[in-house]
């Protein structure tokens, strides 16, 4: 029974990973991507634990399943904080990212020094194998870790709940579900039931958890939301130079709008000389102007609208991005009613003209 227990969490939760894989998106963090991997890892690594035949092997397992264990509530507090709209700094991010590395290298110890494990043996239990181990002193940051990762995430789930009111109350009760059940995980399942490992089972919560709030993340992120919109409706391509008007990449809409545009190579320069010209001549009114002007361009029956802007990376300026719509309707829409007040004003010329010569004809 303890044996397809974990089968069953891993088949549950390679599950999960397909699912996330069917449903992934290109705006999706990619710690959301490192919770999947690290969560799967560590149910296989449980599986394969509970099946070690000798303690050298199950040793290594174990090493491996700690990978999970010290990144995983790493990755799911930057996550959570990123729901919250936490930023946490870079140097941050860095020094909590060196702390998990540091408690992993102390379990990489394990068998050599009695350090993270003063002693280990293998026992077998209900048909699987079963570490005992002695915790060595090192153990204790593992549990200051564990401990320190849960405080941060019940505060950064507070904060957002009564701090922003732009953050659905409904990600933040799922987020809270999460760390609620592994702190049951983590400090009350073991007392009720010691045979089983019951972090495995936390560990699926957070990838169901997860599942259902990436889903529902992307609603509220309206440029994220926008610019999916814009580039599914197929009316909008984007072109971006580098700082050298070197081509750097083109939308396969801007590459259907501009066929020239589609043969350059990245990192060259646009190889049409004309096409060239023409870009050359937008950016440089850009950047003599400072504003973003919008430019009509002709290509055949279709007419183009064209404004260009700064390409950024993050803060720094890169280059500059090209956004070039068909306006093609609303062009010949302006044509025709030009045409119609012209018609207008040569027809009133006309009835002028006639008026001024019938009174010219009475007069005589």
């Amino acid at each position: 029974m303890v044996l397809w227990y974990y089968i069953t969490v891993c088949i549950l939760s390679f599950a999960c990973c397909i699912i996330y894989y069917w449903k992934m998106r290109s705006s999706y963090s990619v710690h959301y991507t490192l919770v999947f991997i690290l969560a799967f890892m560590s149910h296989f690594c449980y599986v394969w634990l509970a099946l070690a035949q000798n303690i050298r092997e199950a040793l290594i397992i174990n090493k491996f399943l700690y990978v999970g264990g010290c990144y995983f509530g790493l990755v799911g507090l930057i996550l959570i904080f990123s729901i919250c709209k936490i930023n946490l700094p870079k140097w941050v991010r860095f020094i909590m990212f060196l702390f998990s590395s540091f408690v992993y290298v102390s379990v990489l110890t394990s068998g050599y020094l009695p350090l993270f494990y003063k002693s280990v043996d293998l026992k077998f239990e209900n048909g699987v194998a079963v570490l005992v181990k002695e915790y060595g002193p090192l153990h204790n940051v593992f549990l200051v870790q564990v401990a320190l990762y849960l405080l941060a995430t019940i505060f950064a789930l507070v904060y957002g709940w009564f701090k922003r009111p732009d953050i659905s109350r409904k990600n933040l009760l799922i987020g809270a579900f999460m760390q609620i059940f592994s702190i049951f995980a983590f400090f009350v399942g073991r007392a009720i039931n010691n045979q089983i490992e019951w972090m495995a089972l936390a560990d699926l919560v957070d990838e169901i958890g997860f599942l259902i709030i990436m889903d529902r993340i992307v609603l509220y992120r309206v440029d994220d939301m926008v610019s999916s919109s814009i580039l599914k409706e197929g009316k909008i391509g984007y072109v971006s130079l580098d700082s050298k008007r070197r081509f750097l990449s083109a939308t396969d809409i801007a590459k259907r709008f501009l066929p020239d545009i589609a043969g350059s190579r990245a990192d060259k320069e646009i190889e049409n000389e004309e096409l060239k010209k023409l870009l050359n001549s937008w950016i440089d009114d850009f950047t003599r102007e400072r504003v973003s002007k919008t430019h009509i361009y002709r290509n055949g029956e279709y007419i183009f609208a064209v404004r260009v802007g700064n390409l950024y990376d993050g803060k720094r300026k890169r280059g500059y991005l090209l956004e070039i719509s068909d306006d093609t309707a609303h062009q010949q829409h302006l044509e025709g009613i030009e045409r119609i007040n012209k018609n207008l004003n040569n027809e009133l010329t006309a009835k002028t003209k006639l008026i001024q010569e019938l009174r010219k004809n009475s007069e005589k």
